[in-house]
């Protein structure tokens, strides 16, 4: 589309050879392609709060169907700009990121997350999140190559018009075979009467400390979310990046191709997919299962907290003292069993600690790579710590209470974004500023070093000591008018 717009205004190129083969239509392209970007990122990080409100203002099941319908418009458009081509395409293109803030495919993780959450049980929460996020790993490396075979096969817009096929099954999918649940009408009612920025920003409330009272009776401050957040943030900064990575670094200094890059990536996002669909869920059960035994304790019987309906759900005359910042929660009436939010898995924050820094020790080894297959190697060993994403999410879900799981996974989601959106520029000019150099290869380093950060941070997160509440504050009642 680029080359059709750059040739509006110039002459043709001679015949023979490739037309596009410019600097000029490339730097244009490179420049669109980075507005998608970005634009993308900006509208979903707003999509993300959006999604929050949704979910607790309509309930999940209405969210999703919104998070997956919108995209299918946005498809819709695109096909028009696709067909139109030039610069009026690119144009009909990037505006049509607009319909991001809607529905997209941050809020539509956000609330797939969210579904699954309510309709499994509290034990396979992690395990479900990381192969949610393997069945992503999948999707994503299937739809790169699918798209690319149609789009040599049947043209460039045959992909486009794939995709919003697809967008239209799943939404079909969704409205007539996903099970709707229950909304809490009390909850429902009290959300329409405190409609404030405070409530619509829900999701950043999850990391102030909360106060806790001990099982001696004292209140205490717990940062144990913040620490989590934090440290998370600096694990996705580093190893976001290391896709890109890769591939730049085997292109300037091993001499790879596009067709070896190709392999390079689709084989790790293949082990990536495997390990977190199929390894995951197990190795946190064993994982659980090897501290309880070596804790002494029965497996499944962790460390007991209070449970939801004791710490958000209070009388009429107390509130949660963290709700002065305006929270909409909407409990689910989902099953539960006697012991479901009882139990604390110390394993998932172990997990999520030591699966960093295994990754930052792998991407520190990529250091010393100076043949082709040893980077294949580095990128088959990378996905066996790829599930510091997921067991954090499990991990922030036992740190909440039910009528928060929305708002704390839209919080971790939000982090990871950000991070994504700030690795590009930070690791690029780290990169650039080393090839100058002649030293490449100390860009793994620095990028092992921030994990290395991420992993110190979660070495002082915690959960609240055993037999604490949650702190509810008693609002004194306003007296009766005489």
């Amino acid at each position: 589309m680029t080359c059709e717009e750059y040739y509006t205004n110039h002459p043709p190129p001679p015949p023979g050879g490739d037309r596009c083969n410019n600097h000029q239509i490339e730097a244009s392209t490179a420049t669109a392609v980075s507005l998608l970007g970005v634009s993308t990122t900006f509208f979903g990080v707003i999509n993300l709060f959006i999604t929050g409100w949704t979910i607790k203002k309509l309930g999940i099941k209405s969210s999703l169907i919104i998070q997956v319908f919108w995209p299918a418009v946005r498809l819709a458009i695109q096909n028009v700009g696709v067909q139109t081509g030039g610069g009026m395409g690119i144009l009909i293109i990037q505006c049509s990121q607009i319909i991001n803030i809607i529905g997209g495919p941050a809020g539509y993780l956000l609330t797939l997350n969210s579904y699954i959450t309510e309709v499994v049980e509290h034990e396979a929460r992690t395990g479900v999140l990381g192969q949610l996020t393997g069945c992503t790993m999948f999707g994503t490396s299937l739809g790169y190559l699918i798209g690319g075979l149609l789009s040599d096969i049947f043209g460039i817009i045959a992909p486009f018009r794939v995709t919003l096929v697809l967008f239209l099954i799943s939404c079909c999918y969704v409205f007539f075979f996903l099970p709707w649940i229950p909304s809490n009408e009390d909850t429902e009612k009290k959300a329409s009467k405190k409609r404030t920025v405070l409530n619509f920003l829900g999701p950043l409330k999850m990391f102030a400390p909360q106060k806790w009272v001990l099982g001696d009776g004292r209140i205490q401050k717990e940062w144990g979310t913040l620490l989590l957040g934090s440290g998370v943030f600096f694990g996705v900064l580093a190893t976001s990046y290391v896709p890109v990575l890769l591939q730049m670094y085997s292109t300037d200094v091993l001499g790879f191709g596009t067709t070896e890059n190709g392999y390079l990536i689709s084989l790790n996002s293949l082990i990536r997919g495997i390990f977190l669909t199929l390894a995951f869920p197990r190795i946190i059960k064993a994982g659980r299962s090897w501290l309880d035994r070596r804790n002494g304790k029965k497996s499944g019987t962790n460390t007991p907290r209070t449970p939801d309906s004791e710490a958000t759900l209070t009388e009429p005359s107390q509130e949660i003292a963290v709700e002065a910042m305006g929270s909409e929660e909407e409990p689910r009436e989902t099953p539960k069993s006697a012991d479901d939010d009882r139990e604390t898995f110390h394993f998932d924050l172990m997990f999520t600690k030591y699966s960093l820094i295994a990754d930052g020790l792998i991407t520190g080894i990529a250091t010393f790579v100076t043949e082709g297959w040893q980077m294949y190697a580095v990128a088959m060993l990378l996905p066996f710590a790829s599930g510091t994403g997921s067991a954090a999410k499990g991990t922030i879900l036992q740190m909440c209470s039910a009528a928060e799981r929305s708002d704390a996974l839209g919080a971790i989601t939000l982090l990871e974004m950000i991070a994504r959106l700030l690795t590009t520029s930070v690791f690029g000019l780290i990169f650039a500023a080393f090839a100058n150099i002649g030293q490449t290869y100390f860009v793994f380093t620095c990028n092992a070093a921030v994990a290395m950060l991420g992993f110190i941070i979660l070495l002082f997160c915690r959960f609240p000591p055993e037999g604490s509440k949650r702190y509810v504050e008693e609002r004194v009642p306003e007296p009766a008018p005489t």
